[in-house]
């Protein structure tokens, strides 16, 4: 969680098997505190969280206008190894 002033401006959700597979679900920040390295602090602290050491793969999902944001801390799409994300929503 990023905390500025008290207020929360920032927040990572994950979860994870704590031993093969970890899922980023999420990382917000306010509009107004993006673009100043609140996620990518909140990533890093992630990535640093669940070492690739320990873990086989981090996964999350992200919106298409963030795709610059992942690959340049070092996140590949999963196209790159061959893969296919699926995924079903109430509205399929």
């Amino acid at each position: 969680m990023a905390v500025q002033d008290d207020a929360v401006i920032g927040f990572v959700r994950t979860m994870s098997d704590g031993a093969f597979a970890v899922y980023i679900a999420d990382i917000l920040v306010l509009p107004d505190n993006q673009k100043q390295g609140v996620g990518s602090q909140l990533l890093r602290g992630v990535l640093d969280h669940y070492p690739m050491k320990t873990f086989h793969h981090q996964v999350l999902i992200a919106e298409r206008d963030a795709d610059g944001f992942y690959r340049r801390m070092g996140l590949s799409a999963v196209g790159a190894f061959g893969l296919t994300a699926f995924i079903r929503t109430r509205d399929n």
